[in-house]
């Protein structure tokens, strides 16, 4: 189940690869071709004007979205990461490339839109939440993705591994709800596990199950990842 940009822990570690990942397999094609644009409308949208910071930037696939805000702080701890980042974001002049872990990440000005794609499952959410607390301000608005615990591909992930790696969506809103609003929310990639060599004969029923749950998602998410946008009391 560990993809080849991928090490035992399944933290990034090759960048190249992590950009053609879609390339990989029929469900991971099928679960970027989902999130990508829906994200990258939302970061567009959102970050017009604004100081944006993206945490876990990775390569800057999403950064590349902000392409009319005041101020880019693309932000990760990996240098293999950060230097594709950095071919990408090479035409920005408002962006600003910084390898640094997120604990200790200071920023002089508020951040009025922060990006938290990816990264909920590799460090404490609790201390990336108060990260977050810290450099925001009142109005600043907050994008959440993380793994969903209630989609069958990530549990069974889990207990393959022996070990969580996906988050319950109450847990998150519990962690947002003394400082934050919640404004909007999303589901989909209702996967589940196949091997690959099957995956194409069931493409269509993953597709039928987007379908038909379309409607419930913001009650019960059952997607492979949850979006939160929160907004700063």
């Amino acid at each position: 189940m560990r993809e080849q940009y991928q090490d035992k822990n399944f933290k990034y570690t090759d960048a190249e690869s992590y950009d053609r990942r879609g390339e990989s397999s029929v469900l991971e094609n099928y679960v970027l071709g989902l999130w990508q644009p829906f994200l990258k409308e939302k970061i567009k949208n959102l970050s017009i004007g604004k100081v944006m910071v993206d945490f876990g930037c990775g390569t800057g696939e999403y950064a590349q979205a902000a392409v009319a805000a005041k101020k880019i702080y693309a932000v990760d701890v990996s240098e293999s990461m950060l230097e594709v980042c950095r071919e990408k974001l090479k035409d920005f002049p408002q962006a600003e490339i910084i390898q640094s872990s997120i604990q200790d990440f200071n920023i002089a000005e508020p951040t009025e839109l922060m990006i938290a794609i990816g990264v909920w499952e590799y460090i404490n959410p609790r201390d990336l939440c108060a990260k977050i607390k810290e450099i925001t301000c009142r109005g600043s608005k907050i994008v959440v993705v993380f793994p969903n615990i209630y989609n069958n591909l990530n549990w069974m992930r889990s207990l393959w591994r022996m070990k969580k790696i996906a988050l319950r969506p109450g847990f998150i809103k519990n962690l947002f709800k003394n400082d934050f609003a919640l404004i909007d929310s999303v589901s989909f990639g209702a996967v589940f596990w196949t091997p690959q060599k099957l995956q194409f004969m069931i493409l269509p029923v993953w597709k039928f199950c987007d379908f038909i749950w379309s409607p419930f998602q913001k009650l019960l998410p059952l997607g492979i990842n949850v979006y939160y946008l929160f907004e700063r009391k």
